[in-house]
């Protein structure tokens, strides 16, 4: 439930009010061709306004670039607000209709199969789902949401208002911090792949004796692994957004804010930079370090230091401007091999095979 007049007095710093009831009540949020009487609607191009208007949502929060196609006093919604961003407006408003801990709380605040170690520590509001295990000395903070099935090892610490989805693992000593989000079959704390090789040739596992750090508000995605250290610790520092299916090796130090997008992988004792971005399905190699405000497109591979902010893509990487002439030149090598043994054959040298 949302009034248009807590939009008006809490979030006036991403919403311009422009006209009608303050008084108006959304009791849900629809895509524009959904909308009902009682649903808040974003619109961000002029064909999604017209059929919000038809619609007759209750609150319209419209593109700024497009808030002056509205006719004045337009009596097809009841109040109307304008953002620069209609993704950022989304993130503030949503959380409104956000019912996630719903999940949490139907089975009470501690499901009677949940196993907990005497020595944990749980804070004020802890839920814990069905079959969930927490071991020994792990401290758990204050409104905490653990889902069905997490197992939870022994001197784990979790800041308050972490939800841990069904299925997640945290391993021995890691420590999650506040206001965290880790989604189904995650693992966190698995050993990293390390091994040494001897005269036999079998390898022999290096056990990892370290643990992962993860800082506030670092949200990741399902099925992701994020290996522990052999002796210091693997950290996700504050703020960084993974996706899904995303590997993170021992050692690894992921710098504030980042974004992960799904099918990234990186190896092992490499450290990236603050703010860095990259598409699908991109890889960074072992023992490597990435400056602050590198953005890689998606399926490029680092191998080497990068020390500059930029853009990236490609491998062996590049400029983005470069690689992308380069995979332009790509689709045009067949032609050029043909052409280029013409040009041999004029001159009677011998053709490229």
């Amino acid at each position: 439930m949302l009034h248009a007049h807590t939009v008006q007095n809490r979030h006036a710093d991403v919403f311009t009010y422009l006209e009608g009831d303050l008084h108006a009540v959304a009791a849900n949020c629809r895509i524009p061709c959904e909308a009902g009487p009682d649903s808040l609607v974003f619109v961000s191009d002029v064909a999604q306004l017209a059929i919000a208007l038809e619609r007759r949502a209750a609150i319209l929060v419209v593109q700024r670039d497009v808030a002056d196609q509205l006719a004045p006093h337009d009596a097809a919604f009841r109040c109307c607000f304008s953002a620069s961003s209609v993704p950022m407006g989304m993130a503030v408003l949503l959380k409104h209709f956000d019912r996630k801990r719903e999940r949490f709380t139907q089975w009470g605040e501690r499901h009677a199969t949940a196993v907990v170690h005497p020595s944990a520590a749980l804070g004020a509001g802890v839920l814990l789902g069905p079959y969930c295990v927490i071991g020994a000395d792990t401290t758990i903070g204050d409104g905490c949401c653990i889902g069905a099935h997490v197992v939870i090892e022994n001197g784990v610490r979790i800041g308050a208002g972490t939800i841990l989805h069904p299925h997640v693992f945290v391993g021995a000593d890691c420590e999650i911090g506040r206001d965290c989000e880790v989604h189904p079959h995650t693992s966190i704390g698995s050993d990293g792949f390390g091994y040494a090789v001897g005269a036999s040739r079998r390898p022999q596992k290096i056990p990892h004796l370290g643990n992962v750090c993860i800082g506030d508000e670092v949200e990741i995605g399902s099925n992701c692994a994020i290996d522990r250290a052999k002796l210091a610790s693997t950290c996700i520092r504050s703020g960084a957004k993974l996706d899904n299916i995303c590997h993170i090796a021992h050692n690894c130090d992921l710098g504030e804010d980042g974004f992960y997008t799904a099918g990234f992988m990186m190896a092992g004792s490499t450290t990236i930079g603050r703010r860095f971005m990259t598409g699908g399905n991109s890889v960074v190699s072992a023992h490597l370090t990435l400056a602050d405000d590198v953005v890689l497109a998606g399926r490029s591979t680092v191998t080497s230091d990068v020390r500059e902010p930029g853009h990236y893509g490609g491998y062996p990487l590049q400029p983005l401007k470069d690689a992308m002439r380069t995979l332009a030149a790509l689709g045009h090598l067949t032609e050029i091999r043909r052409n280029l043994n013409r040009v041999l054959k004029h001159l009677q040298l011998p053709e490229r095979s």
